[in-house]
């Protein structure tokens, strides 16, 4: 995939936010100062990914409630060590850590740590879809990781801790489809026909306000302000003449003046 893809673009921004979020999480949880960063993003087969690990390792798998996907997370030996050390009240800064597999003990106060991690995680996920996370397994071992098939596309995304002058990383891996964010569905558009009839029938007992305009005769301003009660002002207009009917002083229709019985009125010519 392109580095330059929206997919990919959209995973940085909005795991940009979470290594900060976590980070926060994580100095309140251990009592210390702690940064994160999103170091990268790419993609790989679960296949590949599995063979890209080392022993031993420090992975712990989930089960993503309510979809049953998988991801999983991998810290490398720095983070995990610094972590515990912090966790038991020690200092950073421990120096070179030498690799080694987790004690029951240290898996067991490692998922206090990570239980932090995925509630930051979880929050961010909601962008595309609001998940739980079921640990599914502990592994030291790559080779006994419970991977799925080893064809499917996974998003992997890396990230580094700093904590005291030590640094250390983890990594978080989850189908590539889990952040597929889908398009809209375009809304129907009603036919024309049915339009009209439909905003006919809820204008149906609205009331408007119906003018008829004599264009065109005119008087003298000053014959105007002369006027006094009980003058008849003759205004000459043809009965043959157009007149315009105005609805609400903004839509005309042509029409003409004609005899009602013993009254004039208007007929409309066109609309």
């Amino acid at each position: 995939m392109s580095p330059e893809s929206p997919q990919q673009r959209l995973l940085s921004e909005v795991h940009e936010g979470f290594a900060a979020s976590m980070a926060s999480s994580l100095s309140a949880f251990l009592q210390a100062e702690m940064t994160a960063s999103l170091e990268g993003i790419s993609f790989s087969s679960a296949g590949e990914f599995k063979n890209s690990l080392t022993a031993p390792a420090c992975l712990i798998s989930f089960e993503l409630e309510p979809l049953g996907q998988w991801a999983v997370l991998s810290l490398d030996n720095a983070a995990v060590f610094g972590l515990l050390e912090l966790l038991l009240g020690g200092k950073s800064g421990m120096g070179e850590v030498e690799a080694r597999t987790l004690t029951e003990i240290e898996w067991s106060l490692l998922e206090e740590v990570v239980r932090v991690m995925v509630a930051s995680l979880g929050e961010t996920w909601k962008s595309f879809h609001p998940v739980e996370f079921k640990v599914q397994s502990l592994e030291s071992d790559p080779g006994r990781l419970a991977a799925p098939n080893a064809a499917l596309r996974l998003a992997r995304l890396k990230f580094r801790l700093d904590f005291g002058g030590q640094t250390g990383g983890f990594e978080v891996a989850a189908p590539q489809t889990f952040f597929d964010v889908a398009k809209p569905e375009a809304p129907e558009i009603e036919a024309p026909i049915e339009h009209l009839e439909r905003n006919f029938a809820l204008l149906g007992d609205a009331e408007v306000n119906v003018e008829v305009i004599l264009d065109g005769p005119t008087m003298m301003f000053d014959d105007l302000a002369k006027l006094s009660a009980g003058q008849v002002v003759q205004f000459n207009y043809a009965l043959e003449r157009p007149l315009r009917a105005v609805v609400n002083g903004v839509v005309s229709f042509p029409c003409l003046i004609v005899s009602a019985g013993r009254k004039r009125a208007f007929q409309v010519e066109a609309h």
